[in-house]
């Protein structure tokens, strides 16, 4: 009786790496930035129909300290802009003018597949933007924007990973939306640990928590079904990464034995026949 009252008076030992997460999360502090001089050696294209837009559009992006800004009324125009001047970023409306938005990206990617391409849209669910993160956009920009909304979908673009491999290899959007998630959270989670040990590690902090946030946006923004469809999803994919093995080796080796048993399988029949040959 005495244990069962000491326990449950005794205060609970604080959850260090939990609230050090939490705090990592919602500091304004942890975000990705870009220089001046990576800001002074850009140069965006903005591809936008709507003219008031447009200006709008090309005033913020000199304001926000980029070296240079041009900007075209439709997607082929866009591409005429391309042969007459060397871009870093394309900023280009997701809805259809005198080309398909899909075309316009496949066609600059042809041209510069190093292109950070950012599709621009009202409904990002409505206008196919997930198609282009299929293709090789490097992020989306929301519409009615702000100069901070701006600013951070053109780094999170720049400073970001291709979306599109780790989409690919899943069977369906909430899964691809779920495994980059996850991977973001996986991520976050081994730097937390590893800056609480070495200082060096902590240089990654603002990255990794920078991918979390916008990892998390883009699956709450594409997922099919809403909210209640992608929980499903993360429970899904927690339960099978429950099954399997918990470190990236163990899984390795997993995937490494699997290959190897179906390389004796195959081989087995083949040794049959020649027997029989014999």
């Amino acid at each position: 009786m005495y244990r069962e009252l000491t326990r449950a008076r005794a205060p609970k030992a604080p959850n260090t790496f939990k609230a050090t997460f939490q705090k990592m999360l919602h500091n304004p502090e942890y975000t990705v930035q870009l220089t001046s001089r990576e800001r002074a050696s850009s140069v965006v294209l903005i591809v936008e129909e709507d003219n008031l837009e447009r200006n709008r559009l090309r005033t913020t992006v000199k304001a926000l300290g980029y070296g240079g800004v041009s900007d075209a009324p439709t997607h082929l125009a866009g591409l005429d802009r391309l042969d007459q001047r060397k871009f870093t970023h394309i900023v280009f409306g997701a809805r259809k003018t005198n080309m398909p938005p899909k075309d316009f990206l496949k066609r600059v990617l042809e041209i510069n597949e190093d292109m950070v391409c950012i599709p621009s849209s009202f409904e990002p669910s409505v206008d196919d933007v997930f198609d282009l993160l299929l293709i090789g956009a490097r992020g989306y920009l929301v519409k009615p924007w702000t100069t901070d909304s701006l600013d951070e979908a053109i780094t999170m673009a720049t400073k970001g990973e291709p979306m599109a491999e780790a989409v690919l290899e899943a069977k369906d959007r909430n899964e691809a939306l779920v495994a980059i998630m996850m991977t973001a959270l996986d991520r976050s989670s081994t730097v937390l640990r590893q800056a609480e040990q070495f200082e060096t590690a902590k240089i990654e902090i603002p990255r990794s928590m920078a991918f979390l946030k916008r990892s998390a946006s883009l699956a709450r923004t594409f997922a099919k079904g809403g909210d209640s469809a992608l929980l499903a999803a993360v429970e899904k994919f927690c339960l099978q990464r429950g099954q399997g093995p918990a470190t990236r080796l163990g899984r390795r080796r997993k995937s490494l034995q699997a290959n190897r048993g179906n390389e004796l399988r195959t081989s087995e029949p083949d040794e049959a026949a020649n027997s029989t040959r014999r």
